[in-house]
């Protein structure tokens, strides 16, 4: 059987995060979500909801900055504040990161692999925040179907819930099963 990982930047954000766990419930769907740390801090409620629905959780960073203007040392300040916050709210740490837009330098890439992390960027792009017609970004998600890709959505668009009707039977009618990036066969820089 082929793989495939959905994955969601921006959680914690209720309600797009609820939206999008009754659509995985209710299609018996594992995720992934990648949490902001400064959402973490008004929001773990709903971050342990994700956990307690059985999806993996990865670190996006505190503030959302771009890695690529920031240091090693600032990047570092960010991941650590974060896995501190989902430590202390929801009593896990991760090993992945995703950062956020997908940019850094070699030398905070190297960093965050010596640190431990798997770095989860995505196979391809759907950029689901361009248009609000569910078909076209059902289409271009479906477009690019192929074994172990990775997808980036995003909690804060409020299509995406409506898209996971859509995409969900699509691809397992073609031989795909949903998995969390946990479940990846390798570590190091995943897309």
């Amino acid at each position: 059987m082929k793989s495939f990982y959905l994955t969601f930047d921006g959680a914690p954000n209720p309600p797009g995060t609820d939206n999008i766990l009754k659509k995985l419930t209710a299609h018996d769907c594992a995720a992934t979500f990648f949490m902001e740390g400064h959402r973490l801090e008004t929001e773990s409620d709903c971050a342990a909801r994700v956990l307690a629905a059985g999806h993996d959780v990865g670190n996006h960073s505190f503030t959302h900055q771009q890695f690529y203007n920031l240091s090693v040392a600032e990047v570092r300040a960010e991941l650590e504040r974060t896995d501190d916050i989902l430590e202390e709210k929801i009593g896990i740490r991760t090993r992945f990161c995703r950062p956020p837009f997908g940019t850094m330098t070699p030398e905070v890439e190297q960093a965050i692999l010596d640190w431990g992390y798997s770095i989860v960027l995505w196979s391809y792009s759907n950029r689901d925040w361009e248009t609000p017609e569910v078909d076209v970004l059902a289409r271009r998600i479906i477009d690019g179907l192929r074994d172990d890709a990775i997808i980036v959505m995003h909690d804060h668009v409020p299509w995406v819930p409506e898209t996971l009707d859509i995409i969900i039977p699509q691809i397992r009618s073609q031989g795909y099963e949903f998995k969390r990036i946990s479940e990846y066969g390798h570590r190091g820089i995943l897309r």
